[in-house]
């Protein structure tokens, strides 16, 4: 199954990564900042991109058979002004 998961660099997305891998799943992993995703493996991608280009997660959403959104707002933000609510 091709998995794509976006929220991929949070606590919760990185242990989705590496349960999906560990079942066997080919992952596709959207992140502002690939940096932050400290795991390889040969059926992981990652796609860098912002919640507000829709060209970026067109490329990671291609193909997949389930998208998963680990995305969650941070206190501290303006929901107004979040790129979660833009992405949204």
């Amino acid at each position: 199954m091709k998995l794509t998961i976006f929220g991929a660099t949070g606590g919760t997305g990185k242990q989705l990564i590496e349960q999906a891998l560990a079942a066997g799943n080919e992952v596709v992993a959207f992140a502002r900042t690939p940096s932050k995703i400290n795991t390889s493996h040969e059926h992981l991608a990652i796609v860098r991109g912002e919640l507000a280009d829709p060209a970026a997660i067109e490329r990671a959403i291609r193909g997949a058979d389930a998208v998963i959104s680990m995305l969650s707002p941070r206190p501290q933000e303006d929901l107004r002004r979040m790129p979660l609510t833009q992405g949204m």
